[in-house]
């Protein structure tokens, strides 16, 4: 029973931890974009949520190295 529970829990764990790490930045549905427009959040637009705006946020900042992308400008999905 004990050996039954420890990997049911390693199991629910190993899941969380590879579908917490799958997740894409929310940046990268506006590269190319600019606020106003259009974006898909998700892994295409086949099963990705759409219906999104991108949207320039002060939660991230922008990093200098990276001029072709603009890490503060984001997919808000509503």
């Amino acid at each position: 029973m004990k050996i039954q529970r420890f990997f049911v829990l390693l199991a629910i764990l190993t899941t969380m931890l590879v579908l917490m790490g799958n997740a894409p930045a929310p940046y990268y549905a506006c590269e190319g974009k600019q606020a106003g427009d259009t974006c898909t959040y998700g892994y295409g637009s086949a099963c990705g949520i759409g219906g999104g705006v991108c949207t320039l946020s002060t939660s991230f900042t922008d990093d200098p190295d990276t001029p072709d992308l603009n890490e503060q400008l984001i997919c808000e999905v509503k």
